[in-house]
C-alpha cells in the first residue's frame, strides 16, 4: 500500500475515527492508543462523536459529519474504531478515501478488506471462562444469560457455552438459556423468572456481558442467595462499574495496551516498507478472576469512601447541568450570532479545559450575521472563534478544509493530540470544534453535554437570525424592507456619532412595472423587480444600504465621514446602474426593456431623523427623471 503523498508534515500524525466517546471503555482505549502513539513519537488527531450509528437517524447523521473533515492525504495512518461506529457504509467510505491517497487503514474490532485488522479474541477467552466455572469450580447445573437473539457476539458466546458443556458430557437444557439483551432490566426479568424454579435451581449463571451479570447478582441477593457460595456468577467485557461492586465480578477483559502496541507495530512496519500487505492481528482477552466465582475472598471495604465519591460525582454532575442550562439561557438571547459568541468567555468559562477553535461552514454563515467574502465557497471553512491562553477572539478567517493546513503550525508544535467534534442540530451541519488536549483523559460525559448545548445554542440563534432576517428584509429581492432600512441606517449613524457625515441617497423606481405585469404576467414583473434590486446593489457597492420599500420603489444610501467621500461617486453610481441594466437587457433579451428612474442627492447629515427630508429631495429628483423617461417613450411611439 504505497503512499504517494510526500507532505513533510504528514510523518507524525495518526488519525482516529471513533464514536460513543462517553463510553468509559471506548474513551479509555482511545486514550491508551494516544499514549502509546506519543511514546513512539507520533501525534494524534481524534475525529469523534457520541451517537450510536448502527441505526441512522437525523441526529446520528449530523454526528457523522465530523468524518467529512479528515485530511486523509496528510495522515501517517487512519484508525477506524469500527465497533463504536457500526455504520458499514460510512466505514467503507472512510477506508476507500484513505486507501485512494495511500494512507494505511487499521481497524479495531471490525474487519474490512484492504485494511490491517486488529481482531479481539473474545471466543477463546470466553471458552476458558466457561471451563473455569464448570471444570475449575465443578458446577453441574449452569445457566446462560445471552444478549440479543441473533446478535453475533451473543450467539458466539452461547455457542462457546454449549461447546464446553458438550466437552464435559453435560446436557444442553434450553430452559437454562435465556436472552437478557445485554441490559440490566431485561436481565433482571429473566433472572426473576429463574428464581421461581425451586426444583431446578442453577449453581452458576454465566452471562454474556458484565451489565447483565451485575443485574443477576442483585436479583440473587434480593432473593436471599449468596454469591458465590450458592451461585457463581460471571460476566464479560470488564466494564468500569465492576470495581465498585461487591462481590467483585469475575469477567474477561481485552488487553488495551496490547491493542495500542499492535497498532504502533503496524504503523512502523508500513513506514519501513510501504508495500506491506494488509493482514489481521489477534489480540487476546484475559480472565479477571474476582470474588463472584470464589477465586478471591470477598473483601468488604468501608463504604464511606465509595459513598463520598459517588456523592461528589452526583454533586459535580448537578453543578455541571445547572451551568449548562445557565449557558443556554444566557447565550440564546438575541438574533446576532456574533453578539452571542462574544459572550462565550463569560457564559462558558469552565466548560472546556485548554484551548479550542470553532469552525463553521458556508451554510451556517449564510443563515446568520457572520460576514464572509464573496468568494467563500460551499466547501470552505471559517475559523469563527478561538480560545487561547485564556483569551477569546473572533478571527473570522477562511481556512483550508480537508488539509493539515487548517491547523496552525504553532499548535502542531505545541500539542500531541487534537480532538475534533461536530457542531450540528439533527442533520443540519454547522461545522466542528477543535480541542487541544492535555495528557489527562477527558471527562467525555461533561463534554457531550457541552457539545449538545452548543449545538442547540447555535441552532436556536440561527433560527432567530433567520426570523429577524425575514422581519427586516424583502422576501423577493433580499434587500432591506422599510423597517430594516431604518434600523441599519440608525446603526450606521450611531457608529459615526460625533463626526461630520455625508450621505448619498438614491431614490429609484422601476419603469413601467404595471405594463410588464399586465402584458407579460406577474412572474415577469418579479423578474424585473429582482433585476433592478441586483443593479442597485452593484451600483451602491459594499458600503451601500439598499432597500425595497414596496412595489417598484427602491432606496440606496451610502454614508461617509467628512473627507472620505469618493470622488465623482454620484456620477459613478448612475453610470454603474445604467450599465448593469443595459447589460441585462442585452443578455436576457426580454420582450420588454428594463429601465429605472433615479433621483440622487449628496449632502451633509446630522441626525437619522433628517433622512425623511433628504429622501423627499431625492424623490423629487426621481420623479423629474421619470417624467423625462415618459416623454422619451412617448416620442418613440410617435
Amino acid at each position: 500500500m504505497k503512499n504517494e503523498n510526500n507532505n513533510p508534515r504528514k510523518s507524525n500524525i495518526i488519525g482516529i475515527c471513533v464514536s460513543q466517546l462517553q463510553n468509559h471503555e471506548v474513551s479509555g482505549l482511545t486514550h491508551t492508543i494516544y499514549q502509546c502513539a506519543r511514546a513512539n513519537g507520533y501525534q494524534v488527531m481524534v475525529f469523534g462523536c457520541f451517537a450510536k450509528m448502527d441505526f441512522p437517524t437525523p441526529h446520528s447523521n449530523g454526528e457523522a459529519s465530523i468524518f467529512e473533515n479528515i485530511p486523509m492525504k496528510d495522515l501517517k495512518a487512519l484508525i477506524l474504531m469500527g465497533q463504536t461506529i457500526l455504520h458499514r457504509e460510512l466505514l467503507l467510505r472512510l477506508r476507500d478515501e484513505a486507501v485512494a491517497v495511500g494512507t494505511p487503514v487499521i481497524t479495531v474490532d471490525y474487519e474490512l478488506e484492504k485494511c490491517f485488522n486488529i481482531r479481539l479474541d473474545y471466543l477463546s477467552c470466553f471458552k476458558r471462562l466457561v471451563r473455569h466455572v464448570i471444570e475449575g469450580h465443578h458446577r453441574h447445573n449452569p445457566y446462560f444469560m445471552a444478549g440479543f437473539k441473533g446478535n453475533a457476539f451473543s450467539e458466539e458466546r452461547l455457542d462457546a457455552f454449549v461447546e464446553v458443556l458438550e466437552e464435559n458430557g453435560m446436557p444442553v437444557v434450553q430452559e437454562h438459556i435465556a436472552y437478557g439483551d445485554f441490559w440490566g432490566k431485561p436481565a433482571r426479568r429473566v433472572c426473576e423468572q429463574w428464581m421461581e424454579r425451586t426444583d431446578d435451581f442453577p449453581d452458576a449463571i454465566i452471562c454474556a456481558n458484565d451489565t447483565m451479570a451485575l443485574a443477576v447478582i442483585d436479583v440473587l441477593e434480593e432473593n436471599g442467595y449468596h454469591v458465590p457460595e450458592d451461585v457463581i456468577v460471571t460476566g464479560f467485557d470488564g466494564i468500569e462499574l465492576i470495581k465498585y461492586c461487591i462481590p467483585r465480578l469475575t469477567t474477561g477483559r481485552v488487553d488495551q495496551e496490547e491493542i495500542a502496541e499492535q497498532i504502533m507495530h503496524i504503523v512502523k512496519r508500513v513506514e519501513t516498507d510501504p508495500e506491506t500487505a494488509p493482514q489481521s492481528v489477534l489480540v487476546p482477552f484475559h480472565i479477571l478472576r474476582g470474588e463472584s466465582c470464589g477465586c478471591a475472598p470477598i473483601h468488604f471495604q468501608p463504604s464511606n469512601q465509595y459513598v463520598l465519591e459517588l456523592n461528589d460525582r452526583i454533586d459535580r454532575k448537578q453543578i455541571h447541568i445547572d451551568r449548562i442550562f445557565e449557558m443556554m439561557t444566557e447565550m440564546t438571547e438575541g438574533h446576532s450570532m456574533l453578539d452571542v459568541l462574544k459572550r462565550f468567555p463569560e457564559c462558558a468559562p469552565d466548560m472546556i479545559d485548554g484551548d479550542c477553535q470553532v469552525f463553521v461552514n458556508e451554510y451556517f454563515c449564510r443563515h446568520t450575521d457572520i460576514p464572509i467574502s464573496k468568494g467563500f465557497r460551499k466547501d470552505d471553512i471559517l475559523l469563527l472563534l478561538e480560545q487561547r491562553d485564556g483569551k477569546t477572539s473572533l478571527p473570522l478567517l477562511k481556512v483550508k478544509s480537508h488539509s493539515i493546513d487548517m491547523i496552525p503550525q504553532e499548535i502542531l508544535e505545541k500539542t500531541d493530540r487534537l480532538l475534533y467534534l461536530p457542531l450540528h442540530w439533527q442533520n443540519e451541519v454547522y461545522g466542528y470544534i477543535s480541542l487541544e488536549c492535555s495528557d489527562k483523559e477527558f471527562d467525555y460525559e461533561r463534554l457531550k453535554d457541552f457539545m449538545m448545548a452548543m449545538s442547540q445554542i447555535l441552532g436556536i440563534v440561527r433560527n432567530q437570525s433567520q426570523l429577524y432576517d425575514m422581519y427586516i428584509r424583502d422576501s423577493l429581492t433580499g434587500l432591506y424592507n422599510r423597517r430594516g432600512f431604518y434600523g441599519e441606517l440608525a446603526s450606521r449613524m450611531k457608529s459615526l456619532k460625533g463626526k461630520k457625515c455625508y450621505i448619498f441617497l438614491a431614490s429609484v423606481d422601476l419603469d413601467h412595472l404595471k405594463s410588464i405585469n399586465d402584458t407579460h404576467g406577474h412572474g415577469e414583473g418579479d423578474v424585473a423587480i429582482r433585476a433592478v434590486a441586483d443593479a442597485l446593489v452593484e451600483a451602491a457597492g459594499d458600503n451601500g444600504i439598499c432597500a425595497r420599500f414596496g412595489g417598484d420603489e427602491y432606496v440606496a444610501v451610502c454614508l461617509w465621514n467628512e473627507g472620505k467621500v469618493p470622488e465623482d461617486f454620484v456620477a459613478g453610481f448612475q453610470k454603474r446602474l445604467l450599465l448593469w441594466i443595459d447589460d441585462w437587457n442585452q443578455a436576457e433579451n426580454k420582450p420588454y426593456e428594463l429601465g429605472a428612474s433615479t433621483g440622487v442627492i449628496l449632502e451633509p447629515i446630522h441626525d437619522v431623523d433628517d433622512i425623511d427630508e433628504l429622501m423627499k429631495k431625492a424623490d423629487d429628483n426621481m420623479y423629474d427623471c421619470k417624467v423625462r423617461h415618459h416623454s422619451i417613450r412617448a416620442r418613440r411611439r410617435v
